[in-house]
C-alpha cells in the first residue's frame, strides 16, 4: 500500500495546528488523520475516572453513538483507559496487543461501538496526561482493509510531538475560553454598561448593558460608523478629552486624569454617568495607542428601594419600607402616617436607619437611598 508523501503529511500537520487553535476544526483534523493513514475512523480522545475528563473529536460523528459513548459505555471506556495507562507516552500500540483479540471482541465497546463503525484494527498512542486522565489518538481500519504495518507505526511515532502539542494547546485554550466566557457572563449580569475602546473610539468589546445603552435611538450616547459618540456636542468634546486623558494615564501612571462625566439626553437632562479609565494591556492585540474602558450607568432612582436597602444596609423589612417612604419624598410625619406608626416610633426607625446607613441627616439619607441600586441586571 502506498504511503503519503511529504506534502500530504505537511498538509495534515497544518490542519492539526488549526484544530489546536479552534475546537470546531478538531473533527476536521481527525478526518485529515484518517485519510493520512487510510483508516475507517480516527479520534482524539480524553479519558479518565471523572466524567469531566471525557472528550472526543472523531471523524463522521454519529450523535446516537456519541451519546452512547458518554452514557452507558462510559464505565467500560474508563476501565479500558486504565488498562492503557502503563503504555509510555508516544509509544505506538495496537488494540489487540494490549487488550487481546478475544477479550476485546467480547466487550460491549467492541460490540456496541467499534463493530458498528467498521473499526476492526486500531493503532494508537497516548499523547498527554494529567493526573489519572490522559489523551490518546486512535486510528482504525475496516474489516476489508489491510492491518497497519511498520511504516504506519513509524509515521505515527514521527507525528507524536505534533499530536501531543495539539492536545496541550487545545486543553490550554479550552481553559482560557472557559475563563473568558465566565468573565463575559459576569459582566453581562452587571447593571452597568462596560465597553472597551481604542484610541479612535472604536468598540472592541461591549457587554449586554452597554449594547442596550448604545442601541437606544434617543439616548445620550451611541455609535456612528462604529465609533462611540455623545449626542450633545459639549459632551462629545468632554468625552474625547477624558479618553485622551485615560490613554495618557496608561503610558504615564503619574499623569493627572479626571475619570468621570455626566452625559446629557436630548432634552438636556442628566441621563448617564460615564467613568473612563485605562484598560489592562493585551499583548496579543499589539495596539500601539492602548485601550480604554468606559463604564456607563443610568441615572435613575432604584426601582425597588425596599429590596435594595434590605440587602445593601441590612435593614429589617419594616425599616426598609420606612426608608422607601422617605426616599419617595414623604416627610417624617407623612411616612409615620403611611406606615401606621406613631411619630416617636418613626423617630426610632429613623435613628436605626441612620446608624445602619452611616448617615446623619434625612436629606443625606434620601440622597443615598435614591441611588441605592444593586448592580445586577434583573433576570
Amino acid at each position: 500500500m502506498a504511503h503519503p508523501d511529504v506534502d500530504t503529511v505537511m498538509t495534515a500537520i497544518d490542519q492539526l495546528l488549526a484544530g489546536a487553535m479552534d475546537e470546531e476544526q478538531m473533527p476536521v483534523a481527525a478526518e485529515t488523520m484518517r485519510r493520512l493513514f487510510n483508516g475507517s475512523k480516527a479520534c482524539f480522545t480524553s479519558i479518565g475516572p471523572d466524567p469531566e475528563d471525557w472528550v472526543a473529536y472523531a471523524t463522521n460523528p454519529d450523535d446516537a453513538l456519541q451519546e452512547h459513548f458518554f452514557g452507558e459505555l462510559a464505565p467500560e471506556f474508563a476501565e479500558m483507559g486504565m488498562a492503557l495507562r502503563g503504555i509510555p507516552l508516544g509509544e505506538v500500540y495496537k488494540d489487540h496487543q494490549v487488550l487481546g483479540v478475544e477479550p476485546l471482541r467480547r466487550s460491549r465497546i467492541w460490540q456496541e461501538w467499534m463493530q458498528p463503525q467498521d473499526m476492526y484494527g486500531g493503532m494508537a498512542c497516548r499523547l498527554a496526561e494529567k493526573g489519572q486522565a490522559f489523551w490518546f489518538f486512535d486510528v482504525q481500519r475496516g474489516r476489508s482493509q489491510d492491518s497497519f504495518d511498520d511504516q504506519d507505526a513509524a509515521l505515527l511515532r514521527k507525528l507524536y510531538p505534533v499530536l501531543r502539542r495539539v492536545v496541550e494547546l487545545r486543553r490550554h485554550i479550552g481553559r482560557v475560553t472557559i475563563q473568558r466566557d465566565e468573565a463575559r457572563g459576569a459582566l453581562d449580569r452587571l447593571a452597568l454598561g462596560i465597553a472597551i475602546l481604542d484610541a479612535e473610539m472604536r468598540i472592541s468589546y461591549a457587554n449586554e448593558g452597554a449594547d442596550e445603552i448604545l442601541a437606544e435611538p434617543d439616548g445620550p450616547i451611541g455609535l456612528r460608523q462604529g465609533r462611540l459618540y455623545a449626542r450633545q456636542p459639549g459632551d462629545q468634546r468632554r468625552l474625547r478629552q477624558l479618553i485622551d486623558g485615560a490613554l495618557r494615564l496608561s503610558r504615564d501612571p503619574l499623569a493627572n486624569h479626571q475619570a468621570s462625566m455626566i452625559l446629557h439626553g436630548g432634552d438636556g437632562g442628566h441621563s448617564l454617568s460615564a467613568c473612563i479609565m485605562p484598560a489592562a494591556p493585551s499583548p496579543a492585540l499589539h495596539r500601539p495607542h492602548g485601550l480604554v474602558m468606559i463604564a456607563l450607568r443610568r441615572l435613575e432612582t432604584a426601582s425597588d428601594i425596599v429590596a435594595c436597602t434590605r440587602q445593601l444596609f441590612d435593614l429589617t423589612d419594616t425599616e426598609a419600607k420606612f426608608a422607601s417612604a422617605l426616599a419617595s419624598g414623604l416627610s417624617l410625619t407623612e411616612a409615620a402616617v403611611a406606615q401606621g406608626v406613631r411619630i416617636s416610633t418613626a423617630r426610632t426607625h429613623l435613628a436605626r436607619i441612620f446608624q445602619k446607613t452611616n448617615t446623619r441627616q434625612q436629606s443625606q439619607l434620601v440622597s443615598l437611598l435614591r441611588s441605592a441600586a444593586l448592580p445586577l441586571q434583573p433576570r
